[in-house]
C-alpha cells in the first residue's frame, strides 16, 4: 500500500511502485508479476511443508526430552533430515510416498542439543528391536563414568526414553509414552536394561532418550541440565508392519467417545 510522507507518495499503488530518487525525484516502476510455480517446484514445496509439519509434531510429542534446552539450529536440522527422507520415499511418477520399515532409520543419532551430544555422555549404542507389537530399546550393562559419563559433582541420573506414534497415511498421532531408569554413582555398574513399549500396526514410531543429571544430597536435588548441557537425541524410528486401524476411543464424561488418535493439521501424506 502506498503512503504519503508529506512530500511524495512511496510504496505500491495498483501495479505501480513509487520510490524515492535523488534530489526529491519520485521514481515510478511497474510492480513485480507473480511467478508461476512449475510442477517440480510445487512438489518440492509440498514435501518441505510435510517435513516441517512432521518435524513439529515430533518436537512437540518428545518435548519432555529437551524442553527449552536445545540448540538454535535444531528445528531446521530436524526439518532438513525429514525433508531428505520424504524426498527419498516420494515417487515422482505416481506422486505417492512409499515407506518401508527402515524408511526413517536416518533419524537415529539426531541430537536435540549439538552443544552436548548424547553420544558424548552415553558410550554405548542403544539397540532398537521390534518383536510383534513390542518395540524395545536395549541398553547393555554399563560402567559408571566409563560407558555412562557423569558431570563433575553429579551423583544421580534419570535415563528417560520416550516414544511417539504417527500414521502418515491418515495424518494422525497419539500421546507419547515414556519410561525412566534411575541411576546413581553408588552403583559400580548399571545392569543391562530394556525399555519395552506396545506399538500399533502400520505406524511410524519415533523413540528418543534424555540423560537428566542432578546432585542429590539430603533429599535435595539440584538439576544439572540447562541450555548449554542437555544430552538428548533420537535413538531410532521404525514403521511397524500391518494395517493401521484407528481405534474408536474410550468412554469419556457425558458418554461420548474420544479417540486416542488425533489429527495433525496438514500431515496426511
Amino acid at each position: 500500500m502506498g503512503k504519503f510522507d508529506g512530500k511524495q507518495i512511496i510504496g505500491l499503488i495498483g501495479n505501480l511502485v513509487f520510490k524515492k530518487g535523488r534530489n526529491g525525484i519520485t521514481i515510478v516502476q511497474k510492480g513485480p508479476h507473480p511467478g508461476k510455480q512449475t510442477e517440480a517446484s510445487k512438489t518440492t514445496a509440498n514435501i518441505f511443508a510435510k517435513a516441517s509439519t512432521l518435524s513439529k509434531a515430533i518436537r512437540t510429542d518428545l518435548s519432555l526430552l529437551f524442553g527449552g534446552f536445545y540448540d538454535g539450529a535444531m528445528v531446521n536440522r530436524l526439518t532438513k533430515q525429514n525433508r531428505e527422507i520424504l524426498e527419498q520415499c516420494y515417487n515422482k511418477a505416481t506422486k505417492q510416498y512409499t515407506f518401508n520399515e527402515d524408511s526413517f532409520s536416518r533419524l537415529a543419532g539426531f541430537e536435540f542439543n549439538a552443544k552436548s551430544p548424547l553420544a558424548k555422555s552415553l558410550w554405548v549404542e542403544p539397540q532398537l528391536t521390534l518383536a510383534g507389537n513390542q518395540l524395545s530399546l536395549s541398553l547393555p550393562a554399563m560402567e559408571i563414568n566409563e560407558q555412562l559419563k557423569f558431570p563433575a559433582a553429579c551423583n544421580f541420573c534419570e535415563i528417560t526414553v520416550a516414544l511417539a506414534f504417527y500414521n502418515l497415511e491418515q495424518g494422525v498421532h497419539k500421546s507419547r509414552v515414556f519410561q525412566v531408569l534411575e541411576v546413581n554413582t553408588d552403583q559400580p555398574q548399571v545392569p543391562a536394561h530394556n525399555f519395552t513399549f506396545e506399538v500399533p500396526d502400520g505406524c511410524l514410531c519415533v523413540m528418543g532418550m534424555k540423560l537428566g543429571y542432578s546432585t542429590l544430597k539430603d533429599n535435595i536435588s539440584v538439576i544439572k541440565n540447562n541450555k548449554e548441557f542437555n544430552p538428548a537425541g533420537l535413538c531410532g524410528a521404525i514403521i511397524t508392519p500391518g494395517e493401521f486401524i484407528r481405534s474408536p476411543g474410550v468412554i469419556v464424561p457425558h458418554g461420548k467417545l474420544a479417540s486416542v488418535w488425533r489429527d495433525v493439521d496438514k500431515l496426511k501424506l
